[in-house]
This record gives structure tokens, C-alpha cells and sequence, in this order.
């Protein structure tokens, strides 16, 4: 098996990287996204002059887009100017977080973090712009448990505001109602300690399987699946709790954020109630 892996390893890249390249001539050529398309799809969208938007990001789900990360953001931060702007930038525990630690949360959360304020959490901080930056990432670092009722996560949710999804289903906002609710099997054992500008951070971990892990008919299913259903299942297009727009290739979601939560929180207390022992079983050693 080794020997023939040698062997096909290097065509099978080559091969992978020419496509690569091909595919992304065609996407310049014939669907390449500049800041006007931008701003006409998010203006369709909802984006208003002064939102508080929490966004979720994948930048090579748009096709190509000129000056990538960049075009995103001038045109989001020209549109909701006045407002508050939020992102994760989700980092891997290490002994001692500093606020420079790149985030795994994508290209565009990424590029926003740099020069903006960022909360301290050695797990999940989150970047904001905007005039409620400084409430928002205030005493993060204090969070027993980082989406508890004193992170940004809870403050946000408090506000008149949105959750905006580009061209991904991933909504971090669901682990804000999974800490309200006692999920099952959310986080490690005990506290962590990590450092920060030689200060203790004393707080809980996200189980790596059990903050991702639902029950959906009965089966073990990831969180984006579960969310996808849940919008499915409580309408919330229909109702006007979310909005849709395909922008390029990626598909978009608005959602309000105060109606998520709401949502969210009753129909995960009735998911977890319904599939009690299927939840007991996914990890023996967790803790809730």
C-alpha cells in the first residue's frame, strides 16, 4: 500500500493543482465577483446603514472575487457604517494566548482581525469594528465558559441585531444556546489555565466531539446538519426569521438574531429531552 502511494502521490497532486489553476481561470474569466455585484447582493440581502451583524465566512465558496478578503469587507464596513461588526476568530489552545494568534475561522476573519479590537478568550475570542466593540469584547477573559452570559456571544444576543452567513452553514451562535440549555457533553473536564500578558485565564474547553455532536432522527449528525434542519423545521424563511440570496456560487443566509436564539433554545431543550439516551451514549467521559 506504501509503495503504491509513492507511486501515485505526485500525478494525483499534479493533477489536483493543475485542475486547481484551471478551475480558477475560468472563475476570472467568466465569474469574477467585483465590489458592485458585492454591494448589490448584500443591499438585496438586508445589509442596512448602522446593523450589528455577526458574520460566518468562507471566501472560496464566492467563485473568485478581485482583491479577495479585502473587496468583502471595504464594501460590508461602507454599507454598515455606524454599526457594529463581529467575527470569530476562533484559535487552538495553547498555554499563552496573545491577541496577534492568527484564527482558523477563515480568510476573511482573518483579514478583519488585523487592526481591530479583539476579546481575550484562549479558545474563542471574537474581532468586532464598529461602535459597540469596546462593550462587546469587555471581560471576556472572565468567562468561566467562553459563550457564558458575560461573552460577547450573550451581549450580542441582547442586541438589536443579525447573524450573517457568507457561503457557509456554520452559525456559532448555536453555542450560546447550547450553554443555555446544558448541552450534553459540551465540555472537558474541569478548568484550563492559559496565560495572557502574564494573567491566569481559568476557563472551560469545548469537548472536540461533544460541541459538534447532535441527535437528528435518532442518529449522531454534525451541528451544521442539525442547524440546516431546525431552519427546515421551524420555517424560518417563510416566517421571516431568515433571509436567502446567492451571492456567486455562495449561498447567504441573514438571520435575526434575537428570533434565533429564541427559536433555537426551545427546539434544542426538545431535542435534547426526545433523544436523552442517545445523548448519553455519544460520550461516556464527557461533562455537561
Amino acid at each position: 500500500m506504501s509503495i503504491l502511494y509513492n507511486i501515485l502521490r505526485f500525478p494525483y497532486h499534479l493533477v489536483k493543482r493543475i485542475y486547481k489553476n484551471f478551475n480558477l481561470i475560468i472563475q476570472k474569466t467568466f465569474f469574477k465577483i467585483d465590489k458592485n455585484y458585492l454591494r448589490k447582493k448584500f443591499l438585496e440581502l438586508g445589509f442596512k446603514k448602522g446593523m450589528n451583524v455577526y458574520v460566518h465566512s468562507s471566501l472560496s465558496s464566492f467563485g473568485y472575487i478581485g482583491d479577495g478578503a479585502n473587496s468583502v469587507l471595504i464594501v460590508l464596513k461602507d454599507i454598515i457604517q455606524g454599526g457594529t461588526i463581529m467575527m470569530p476568530t476562533f484559535t487552538y489552545p495553547k498555554k499563552e494566548f496573545t491577541l496577534n494568534d492568527p484564527c482558523w475561522t477563515g480568510k476573511i476573519a482573518e483579514r478583519f482581525r488585523l487592526g481591530a479590537k479583539r476579546s481575550v478568550h484562549p479558545s474563542h475570542s471574537v474581532t468586532i469594528r464598529g461602535k459597540l466593540a469596546n462593550y462587546l469584547i469587555r471581560g471576556h477573559e472572565k468567562s468561566k465558559k467562553p459563550f457564558d452570559n458575560h461573552s460577547p456571544y450573550a451581549k450580542f444576543a441582547k442586541l438589536n441585531s443579525y447573524i450573517l452567513m457568507l457561503g457557509t452553514e456554520n452559525n456559532s451562535m448555536i453555542h450560546y444556546v447550547q450553554n443555555k440549555v446544558n448541552f450534553p457533553n459540551l465540555f472537558l473536564e474541569g478548568y484550563h489555565e492559559f496565560k495572557f500578558n502574564n494573567k491566569t485565564i481559568k476557563t472551560k474547553l469545548h469537548h472536540p466531539k461533544g460541541s459538534i455532536t447532535y441527535i437528528c432522527n435518532g442518529k449522531p449528525c454534525t451541528d451544521v446538519q442539525f442547524l440546516v434542519k431546525m431552519y427546515k423545521d421551524l420555517r424560518f424563511e417563510e416566517r421571516g426569521i431568515m433571509k436567502t440570496v446567492k451571492i456567486g456560487n455562495a449561498v447567504c443566509h441573514l438571520i435575526k438574531t434575537k428570533e434565533f436564539v429564541k427559536e433555537a433554545t426551545k427546539y434544542l431543550k426538545d431535542n435534547i429531552k426526545r433523544y436523552k439516551n442517545e445523548y448519553n451514549l455519544i460520550l461516556k467521559d464527557g461533562s455537561s
